[in-house]
């Protein structure tokens, strides 16, 4: 921190299995960055930010943690990760502000860590995904997840029964892989005959919800709802497939960029200005990308003309009506931390299987505890 700027950490995979599902997610920061530094930055301070590549290792993800606050000296850190965890204790020690996505549970407990959604990282459970299936014509449900995933994967097929079961609609768990292999494929096909499934529900990556939904649509077998628990499909898994994905359907706890709103626009045009290399600004992770930036900015004027780390953290915590300028629904970040979220929009791929079109937006179920 000087007067004239003000260094914040970047911990994402740079390398590894996810390093292009990542890419996006850091495009979204920057995109956001340069937009606040276009402006004059955050209180005449210009926004810097350090990346490290934590290779989506827990170990890793300390290690650079520490090398951030010992030896960058940064201010606060941002993380686009699935092993946030490995760092998270020591930043909460150290009292360091961290902002990003919230996909472990110790994003609900650390309130030194924001975000803008818990989904199935955070504390009780909801019926909307019940009331949402049930109102588009589901009766029946499989669930097919990752066993083996404890801190994603089997969290989001619990929360996906508890709520089809509060709205009456039984359902069955499959296990099986992320890239699915052809006799997992196969298991859910038989599941789904044999219960008479009419709902699929995949806790896994878009390529591995693509290739179940495609073999169960060459089988003949015809499903009412289809939700996705990834992002939505890129433009290549849609050339790849076609009309075997028409109906896919994911949900977000943000304003789908199909609608066409000020907000959509505002971040479209950052994308373009300050991350042109990003071909393709309706990825998800890059939209979630701009919105950890938002609000870490938010959190640096919250702090005011001298911030401090307790500053930022209280001062964003106090935040009730918080929106991102219209991306998000309102969000208070003391009385919804660490909660579920209760309302979603839902956006599926068309009949044409060519994009993607808004179902509902700030559909809403209840709290079950």
């Amino acid at each position: 921190m000087t007067a004239n700027q003000v260094n914040a950490g970047l911990i994402y995979p740079d390398t590894g299995m996810a390093a292009d599902v990542f890419t996006a997610f850091r495009a979204g920061v920057d995109a956001r960055f340069g937009a606040a530094n276009a402006a004059g930055g955050v209180n005449g301070r210009h926004l810097v930010l350090t990346p490290r590549n934590d290779e989506s290792t827990a170990s890793l993800n300390l290690a650079v943690s520490q090398e951030l606050i010992e030896k960058e000296r940064v201010f606060a850190v941002l993380e686009g990760s699935v092993v946030t965890g490995g760092g998270a204790e020591y930043l909460m020690k150290a009292g360091v502000p961290v902002v990003g996505l919230a996909v472990e549970d110790v994003w609900a407990k650390n309130r030194n860590m924001f975000t803008f959604a818990y989904n199935f990282s955070g504390t009780g459970t909801v019926n909307t995904f019940g009331k949402f299936a049930k109102k588009y014509g589901g009766t029946r449900a499989i669930i097919y997840h990752n066993a083996l995933d404890s801190s994603v994967s089997t969290p989001f097929a619990d929360q996906f029964t508890t709520s089809f079961n509060a709205v009456g609609i039984p359902s069955s768990l499959v296990a099986g892989d992320n890239d699915p292999s052809a006799s997992q494929i196969a298991e859910v096909i038989r599941h789904i005959r044999a219960d008479g499934a009419d709902t699929f529900v995949g806790n896994l990556d878009a390529p591995g919800t693509a290739k179940i939904i495609s073999a169960v649509r060459d089988a003949g077998l015809q499903l009412n709802v289809i939700l996705s628990a990834a992002q939505a499909p890129t433009p290549e898994l849609l050339a790849q497939y076609g009309t075997n994905l028409a109906g896919v359907t994911t949900f977000t706890s943000y304003l789908p960029l199909e609608v066409e709103s000020a907000a959509n626009t505002a971040y479209r045009n950052a994308i373009s200005a300050y991350a042109p290399s990003l071909q393709n600004a309706n990825e998800t992770l890059a939209l979630v990308g701009y919105l950890v930036g938002d609000i870490y900015v938010r959190g640096l004027e919250e702090a005011g003309d001298c911030p401090t780390r307790q500053g930022f953290i209280d001062g964003l915590r106090a935040v009730k009506d918080y929106n991102a300028g219209g991306l998000t629904n309102k969000i208070d970040f003391d009385a919804d931390f660490g909660k579920v979220e209760q309302c979603y929009s839902f956006s599926r791929v068309n009949a044409a299987g060519t994009g993607m079109e808004v179902v509902e937006t700030d559909f809403c179920g209840d709290r079950l505890d």
